[in-house]
């Protein structure tokens, strides 16, 4: 596979696994007549052209599903430990040597792959490591980030066993950066005002997958992902109050 886009060398990282304490096996939960990841890893592949999806996933027995999920889609597999997300995230740059890491949470079937492109192009630009959103707040642009893989590599070496950089990759970082930390750039990336919400858009309980399969149902064509937009839009109607976290 390639693994550049726009003269950006990145790949797309996925992590799913099917031991979610709040909504167990909810990958593999029905969406539109396929399972939750596949409509990830579909999206996923839209972020940039020629840039590989990996699916990032455990070692567990259980996640043998998602793995079949993924073969299907030609999308390529990590395997680690359920306990070392980073660890999983490390794997898969082991496998498809990049500058960047385009992070996509398994739960979030309607992230913005086309702002995903654009903070890839910004933070390349930048020659930076981490992205941070102008203004900071709540925002529609959630369930997917961007950082380099020096950046990852680094918080390998020097998070040590902190759970949180073990967990969720990119927050060890983060942190680091916004408290000035020399070893760290950030590019700043500028939203506009319209995509600062608190509409819900991931899904972590039984109730979000119900509303998420209702917005399928009204907006899929069960042949490209939900465009952004459109899906923002209508959870903006009459029945956005559910959707509020």
């Amino acid at each position: 596979m390639e693994n550049s886009s726009g003269g950006v060398k990145a790949v797309v990282v996925v992590q799913s696994r099917m031991g979610s304490q709040r909504f167990p096996g909810k990958m593999m939960a029905d969406l539109a007549g396929r399972p939750l990841l596949w409509h990830i890893l579909q999206r996923a592949g839209r972020v940039g052209s020629g840039l590989p999806v990996v699916l990032a996933t455990t070692t567990r027995p259980r996640d043998d599903a998602l793995v079949t999920v993924a073969a299907a889609l030609d999308v390529a597999v990590v395997r680690g430990s359920e306990d070392d997300v980073l660890g999983r995230f490390i794997l898969a740059l082991d496998r498809f040597p990049a500058d960047y890491v385009v992070r996509v949470c398994g739960d979030s079937p309607l992230f913005a792959p086309a702002f995903l492109g654009a903070c890839l192009t910004a933070i390349a630009a930048a020659e930076a490591d981490v992205v941070r959103l102008s203004p900071d707040g709540p925002s529609l642009l959630q369930g997917g980030e961007v950082i380099s893989a020096r950046a990852l590599r680094w918080t390998h070496r020097t998070a040590g066993d902190d759970p949180r950089a073990r967990e969720h990759v990119t927050a060890y970082a983060l942190a680091r950066a916004a408290a000035g930390d020399p070893a760290l750039k950030t590019a700043l990336v500028t939203v506009e005002p319209q995509w600062y919400s608190d509409l819900k858009l991931s899904v972590d309980t039984p109730a979000d997958l119900d509303r998420m399969r209702a917005l399928y149902k009204a907006l899929w064509n069960a042949e490209t992902p939900v465009d952004f937009q459109a899906a923002v839009a209508w959870l903006a109607g009459p029945g956005a109050a559910v959707w509020h976290d």
